[in-house]
């Protein structure tokens, strides 16, 4: 979950959803939900990642040297045209998407 590789992925997911995902939160995360797990998000699931986006946008708000830090794992470049503090909250909500064990294991 926090190997170099796994949190670089999570980084360029969560760029994605930032840069295509839609124009909201919610659409963001539904769309990325879609994206992993290859089926519709559930509103409740949504709720649930939004309320975290949330809290971790402020938390990287608060603290710019740790978005920097997580931002900054992994070899691929940072686009710095982006809100690094949003950046960094979406790539920790598209680390929580493939680590869901939806998207991990086949049953």
């Amino acid at each position: 979950m926090n190997e170099i590789t796994y949190v670089e992925a999570s980084r360029k997911l969560g760029e994605r959803m930032l840069t295509q995902g839609g124009q909201t939160d919610a659409e963001r995360i539904a769309n990325g939900l879609q994206w992993v797990l290859a089926r519709p998000a559930k509103p409740a699931e949504v709720a649930v990642l939004v309320a975290g986006l949330t809290a971790d946008r402020k938390l990287f708000e608060q603290r710019p040297d740790d978005a920097k830090q997580f931002l900054t794992v992994g070899a691929s470049p940072v686009p710095l045209n982006l809100n690094q503090a949003e950046l960094a909250a979406y790539a920790l909500t598209a680390n929580v998407l493939l680590n869901l064990d939806e998207a991990v294991t086949r049953e």
